[in-house]
């Protein structure tokens, strides 16, 4: 076990599975003591069984991000547990239904931005506070490289992690001042059970997706653990209001000015 975040307490949301139990099991790898938060009770416990099992601490509090009790829950158990939070990592969301703007209901855009904003601003609002004066506290919001280009079918999710890009380098210049550093990892296609539903039925779209970007071959959620311990840890002290990129190059590319290169050329 390493040391990066030796005696740290953190909060993670949406840690039941995919990317959220990734970079609980890497945090708690690095010695961080860990409370995760999911609705489902037993995606939950099997990640801290695991987390356990390679000698790390891990709490379990279920909790649903769109409701606002239970995220006051949520805020309070882990302050009872820990006395006091280090690290929180905002991840929990919801992918929604693809649909077009104009289908898309009210009821649909007021539900996933209830989970995916609502929520994590509540919990940042309940928790942020106590951060104050504790050496290395951050918050890392797990947003999406969907916000900066349009987003066919997506608005809503799209939409949430446009507010939460805003939200983060908002609350990077208001709380940098208090010794609080707020960042935000920006996944792109990344081979979770959400992108498995999305793709559900279509299998040469899901293969396609997987070499889309520059780097071939699908973003795993464990490629986010690496860089959430960086941005968690002493060494991205000076690290606030960024928005770290993780897809495999993806959003370098404009496929619509060149042509692809000929078959055999590598240079």
């Amino acid at each position: 076990m390493s040391t990066a975040l030796a005696g740290r307490k953190a909060v993670i949301t949406g840690a039941g599975r995919g990317i959220g139990a990734a970079i609980a099991e890497a945090f708690a790898r690095e010695g961080a003591e860990v409370m995760l938060a999911a609705r489902s009770v037993a995606q939950l416990e099997a990640v801290a069984a695991r987390i356990r099992q390679a000698g790390g601490t891990a709490h379990i509090l279920p909790t649903d991000m769109a409701d606002p009790r239970q995220v006051a829950a949520l805020a309070s158990g882990a302050l009872a547990k820990f006395g006091g939070v280090d690290i929180i990592v905002s991840n929990a969301a919801l992918g929604g239904t693809p649909a077009t703007v104009l289908d898309t209901t009210l009821e649909s855009w007021r539900h996933i931005h209830e989970t995916n904003v609502v929520g994590p601003l509540a919990l940042l609002q309940a928790l942020g506070p106590q951060l104050v004066g504790r050496p290395g506290a951050n918050v890392i919001i797990v947003s999406s490289i969907r916000p900066f280009s349009g987003t066919p079918y997506g608005a809503g999710y799209s939409g949430t992690k446009a507010v939460l890009n805003q939200l983060t380098r908002t609350l990077a210049c208001e709380w940098g001042p208090r010794g609080i550093r707020v960042n935000a990892i920006c996944p792109g296609p990344v081979d979770t059970s959400m992108t498995t539903d999305y793709f559900a039925g279509d299998r040469a779209l899901y293969e396609s997706y997987a070499n889309i970007a520059p780097l071939r071959g699908w973003t795993q959620a464990e490629d986010m653990a690496g860089p959430a311990v960086f941005l968690a840890s002493d060494a991205a002290r000076r690290v606030n209001g960024h928005l770290l990129v993780v897809d495999g190059g993806l959003t370098a590319i404009n496929q619509d000015a060149f042509p692809p290169p000929p078959a055999g050329v590598t240079r």
